[in-house]
């Protein structure tokens, strides 16, 4: 039997593994690399909190095929649930705030769909617990974390929690939310917490989530009201007022990127960097165009206007024009379905499930490639029952509606 390796500390053993998740895996989530990034692992706690480590190690393991992927993410879920019972300071509430981040992102990995709620759930009642959103969002570090959450300045007890860890919590809640049509997990307390003063953050939506600000601004409004018309469409003597969402819809055609006034003195690839977050923020417009159009103004049976079929066109065109190298493209995966479930041109749909294919092997994320099953399910119904009887609401809801455990299952497009 060899002799067991012994190391001075858990650094020393899992060392270049976290090393590399730092510097490259911790990337992948996000638009572009932050100086505050949410999701990478912050090698100044002291002491390292061991259910962290292992979160890591389960999705850097994920990247690298290790054979040791799932029991490091059992420890990890196994050890923050004993911490939720024994933690006293907002540091180790940081702590969990990364480890629900990291194994959130974890699952992303293995599918669209998961349990993203119970997720979102547990980080609110994190927050909740360590002081709520007013506490949070004066640090860096969890500002952002909560915005991708939720989309997704600081105290002294605050200063090494990254400001970015807010925002992604809101993307995750907003996307979730969207396709179920039901209200975030987060109040929108938190929203607006985490949209106020933009220019005073040392991070911007588009690098966390590839879409700005202000069509973030739009997509939190629309989340809240596509709720209200779905709950409203349950009682009979409800009728849905169309009057905000149509001034959503004027802000959106209005709506238009502009580029920034030093471009003009920038570089060759500070113009090809504004170009790429260009058309990806037109993805984003126009797909939600077509959200609202499906979620708020189409009846079953009636014919699909053409510019329908324009903006869903116009969304693919924009995507496939990011350039190859930069991660920038995979932020539209959302729009990009909405987009593949209004094509009935082959020629264009075989180019989307080529794009969510390359970006499944990329990024080694299942969301892209347990989206192609679901477009083709959208495009089997719709050959079977008719192109104006079918959307994708009919397959969402019935994915939500299959799951045979007690948890909610939700579908999720990252």
């Amino acid at each position: 039997m060899p002799p067991s390796v012994l190391y001075n500390n858990i650094y020393q053993r899992f060392g270049p593994i976290l090393e590399r998740y730092n510097m490259e895996f911790c990337m992948i989530p996000l638009t572009s690399d932050l100086q505050m990034n949410p999701f990478r692992y912050r090698k100044t706690i002291v002491p390292e909190p061991m259910f962290l480590v292992h979160a890591v190690m389960a999705l850097a393991g994920h990247h690298v095929k290790s054979p040791s992927t799932d029991d490091h993410r059992y420890t990890a879920l196994k050890l923050f649930r004993e911490s939720l019972n024994a933690s006293g300071n907002i540091e180790d509430g940081s702590s969990m705030l990364d480890a629900i981040m990291i194994l959130f992102s974890f699952d992303e990995t293995q599918s669209t769909i998961g349990y993203w709620s119970t997720h979102l759930k547990g980080a609110y009642g994190l927050i909740e617990a360590y002081g709520g959103i007013k506490a949070w969002t004066i640090s860096a570090r969890a500002d952002a974390q909560i915005g991708l959450l939720l989309w997704y300045i600081t105290p002294p007890m605050l200063r090494k929690i990254s400001p970015a860890l807010p925002a992604k919590l809101f993307r995750w809640d907003a996307i979730t939310s969207l396709l179920s049509r039901e209200d975030c997990v987060f109040p929108y307390g938190y929203v607006e917490a985490i949209l106020s003063n933009p220019d005073d953050r040392k991070w911007n939506f588009f690098d966390l989530c590839g879409c700005p600000h202000s069509v973030v601004t739009l997509v939190m409004q629309v989340v809240r009201l596509s709720a209200e018309k779905r709950q409203s469409s349950l009682m009979r003597y409800v009728t849905f007022d169309t009057t905000a969402i149509t001034q959503i819809e004027q802000a959106l055609e209005s709506w238009h990127h502009i580029s920034p006034p030093t471009l003009t003195f920038g570089s060759e690839e500070d113009i090809q960097q504004d170009q790429d977050c260009m058309h990806c923020s037109e993805a984003w417009r126009h797909g939600l165009l077509l959200y609202i159009y499906r979620v708020f103004r189409w009846k079953p049976g009636s014919p699909i206007p053409m510019r329908v079929v324009r903006w869903a066109r116009v969304i693919v065109d924009h995507v496939v024009a990011c350039r190859d190298e930069s991660m920038v493209a995979r932020q539209a995966l959302l729009p990009l379905f909405f987009a593949g479930c209004e094509q009935r041109d082959r020629s264009v749909r075989q180019k989307i499930v080529q794009f969510c294919s390359v970006w499944n092997d990329r990024t080694r994320y299942q969301m892209f490639g347990s989206t192609i099953p679901l477009l083709e399910e959208v495009w089997a119904e719709q050959e079977a029952k008719g192109f104006e009887n079918v959307w994708w609401g009919h397959v969402v809801d019935r994915k939500h509606a299959a799951s045979c455990y007690p948890l909610q299952m939700r579908i999720c497009f990252g």
